[in-house]
């Protein structure tokens, strides 16, 4: 399209035609619109291409006079006869007569082209209009103008998403026909989607803004035709793949490991002492030990039915109906795939802070929490492994709105003062509950005036005042209390393969599409520092040389448990009930851990009632001694561990890659 047809596309949309026919000036408004519609419609700017239609003018004129001079050179040139016997010289006299005074008149009409001032632009100026992720345009062949199998025509789909109106005047739906091509063509395209992303991975390339930008759409990587088609779909690609990395917000905080398929090993190590004090002789000293840590993924899955194609195409065209809230009009392959991952993102980046893998029960559907273990319930095993002693002071195990910077700034100090004269933490920040945010603004002004400054990376909001201790605000943590003092990159999340969640497959099963991928995923630390075998052990090292710091973020119980106050409840001085019989406002999905947290309180709970399906009656022994259950579909608890008499025993049925499992 030239600019004259995108402009008038344009003016038509916006019904401000007649003005033109009548010749009357648009009004401010009106002109305002036209130029946010051009742009919107054209991904460039209505000053551009007008500027760039000037250019094309002049360049025209320019070529018009060249091309004048040349064809009287030809006509001039044409006029010389060739030279025969019978030609006279008056005959050849006037000829070149001729051409002489012609040459003459061109020589004067290339001296006063000289003369002219050349058009003041940079020589290396090139206006384009960018490729536009929506298309040229609707043809009778293909959708928004992109030749491309995808978006042929010839496609049910592909007619619908050019005119919903359409699906009323087509042939019923033949799932025979219609619903078995759609499976095949959305299944080809979940395959390049899942290698786009993969190429996107290996090349350091995930970057959500850059995507949705169109950065990487140059890029045609693993593409085997880099035609226009395939342009607009590695384009197109990319803003999926772009929408679904925005929802991986903690991905940000915490990096992906890839190429853990069951179990690997996370190295780190200490070593000892090497200098010493000059002495000849054959006197060593020095050594290195290994501690890796164990980290393992478990099998998770999307598996869902779409359909039948009626009801697809109802959804479908449902959304083309408020497709004006979306600038990306997509095909139904696209539609279909981008909200299932989507909504399977936004459930993993929950799951990575707060979800525990449990084997489900056999043909029910579990909890999204329960398809993978993320950063809690890791940081949880960590402290009953005895790699991690927290920091239990009442003074911040729990805060509230106004208590929460004094907790804050007292953990930071206590944490500051435990570690030895040989560790430092300077690259350690502070991990705190995103939901707090308006407690922590109200508290900072409160103690150090209104006026405090919270913008920029070390203003209040970022870096905990009278320190130098950066804040990350973490997402998904509800209410509750959490603290964490980390290096950043030490603890990551763990997965096989980039880009399996998105390979999905699909299957015609009478008139539903069954749609699935699967991958793996967990959660690991690199290095939390010495670890042992008893509490004791843990607690005489003092903290030396750990590197994960957290409060103890567990509720204290008082009369009963209650699950609103979180998943991990412990026995304190305040408790009054030792033997439980329930969970109050327990929720599907979630690990609850009853654990015996002073040693005048231990806690019990008989096998019977909701207890009824745990291993045996459990009766702690010792601080530290638990137990950990969680919800099945009855309503009852199933056992996940439990620990007594200081030896963790896991259910391997439920959970069989946890380390110390197996």
């Amino acid at each position: 399209m030239n600019f004259k047809e995108k402009f008038m596309s344009v003016i038509e949309l916006l019904h401000l035609k007649q003005k033109i026919d009548d010749k009357k000036p648009f009004t401010k408004e009106e002109f305002n619109s036209i130029v946010a519609e051009y742009q919107k419609k054209y991904q460039t700017t209505l000053k551009d291409d007008l500027e760039a239609e000037e250019k094309s003018k002049k360049d025209d004129e320019q070529q018009a006079e060249m091309q004048a001079m040349l064809n009287s050179i030809q006509q001039v040139v044409s006029t010389i006869n060739p030279v025969t016997e019978s030609t006279t010289q008056p005959q050849q006299d006037a000829t070149l007569a001729s051409i002489l005074e012609s040459l003459n008149v061109i020589r004067e009409d290339f001296k006063a082209l000289g003369e002219r001032p050349a058009t003041d632009l940079p020589e290396q100026t090139v206006t384009v209009s960018p490729v536009s992720i929506n298309g040229f345009g609707n043809t009778p062949q293909y959708l928004f103008g992109v030749e491309h199998p995808i978006f042929s025509m010839e496609k049910r789909w592909n007619k619908i998403a050019a005119n919903p109106r359409a699906a009323s005047a087509l042939p019923e739906v033949d799932e025979q026909v219609d619903g078995v091509a759609f499976h095949k063509a959305a299944c080809a395209y979940a395959k390049t989607l899942k290698e786009r992303y993969q190429f996107l991975q290996e090349n350091k390339m995930l970057d959500a803004r850059a995507l949705s930008e169109g950065k990487y759409a140059t890029n045609y990587g693993g593409v085997d035709n880099a035609g226009l088609g395939n342009q607009f779909v590695v384009l197109r690609q990319d803003a999926i793949i772009a929408r679904v990395l925005e929802k991986r917000d903690l991905t940000q905080f915490f990096p992906v490991q890839y190429g853990i398929q069951d179990r690997g090993l996370i190295f780190n190590a200490f070593f000892d002492e090497v200098s010493q004090a000059y002495q000849s002789g054959e006197t060593f000293k020095g050594g290195m030990k290994i501690e890796n840590q164990m980290g393992y993924v478990d099998d998770s899955m999307i598996k869902i039915e779409w359909g039948p194609m009626k009801e697809l195409e109802r959804k479908y065209i449902g959304y083309l109906n408020k497709e004006g809230s979306d600038p990306i009009k997509w095909t139904m392959i696209e539609y279909q795939l981008l909200n299932t991952l989507l909504n399977a993102q936004t459930e993993q980046s929950k799951r990575r802070m707060r979800g525990i893998y449990v084997k489900p029960e056999k043909g029910v559907a579990g909890s999204y929490l329960n398809a993978g273990t993320g950063l809690l319930y890791t940081l949880l095993r960590y402290v009953h492994q005895y790699d991690i002693k927290p920091h239990a002071d009442a003074a911040y195990r729990s805060y509230t709105q106004a208590t929460m910077l004094s907790a804050v700034q007292e953990f930071v100090a206590d944490v500051t003062a435990s570690v030895t004269e040989d560790m430092e933490l300077d690259k350690h920040c502070l991990y705190l509950n995103r939901n707090h945010q308006s407690w922590w603004i109200k508290n900072v002004r409160s103690t150090y005036g209104k006026d405090t400054d919270f913008a920029g990376p070390m203003g209040a909001l970022n870096v905990v005042p009278d320190t130098t201790v950066q804040i990350i605000w973490l997402p998904y943590l509800g209410q509750l209390p959490f603290m964490m003092m980390h290096e950043p990159g030490n603890i990551l999340f763990l997965e096989y393969v980039p880009g399996e969640m998105f390979a999905v497959k699909m299957q015609e099963q009478m008139e539903q599409v069954r749609a699935w991928s699967t991958w793996k995923e967990g959660c690991s630390a690199t290095f939390t520092g010495r670890r042992f075998d008893t509490r004791e052990k843990m607690e005489e090292n003092a903290y030396e040389w750990q590197q994960i710091f957290i409060n103890l973020f567990a509720a204290t119980i008082v009369d009963k448990i209650d699950g609103k106050a979180g998943f991990w409840h412990v026995t304190g001085d305040s408790t009054t009930q030792d033997t439980y019989t329930e969970i109050a406002n327990a929720k599907a999905g979630v690990a609850y851990c009853i654990e015996a947290g002073v040693a005048t309180h231990l806690p019990k709970v008989a096998k019977s009632g909701k207890f009824g399906k745990i291993s045996a009656a459990f009766t702690a022994t010792a601080v530290g001694d638990y137990l950990m259950v969680i919800l099945d579909k009855d309503g009852n608890f199933r056992e996940l561990e439990r620990c007594v008499g200081g030896k963790r025993t896991i259910n391997t049925e439920l959970q069989p890659n946890v380390p110390g499992g197996r």
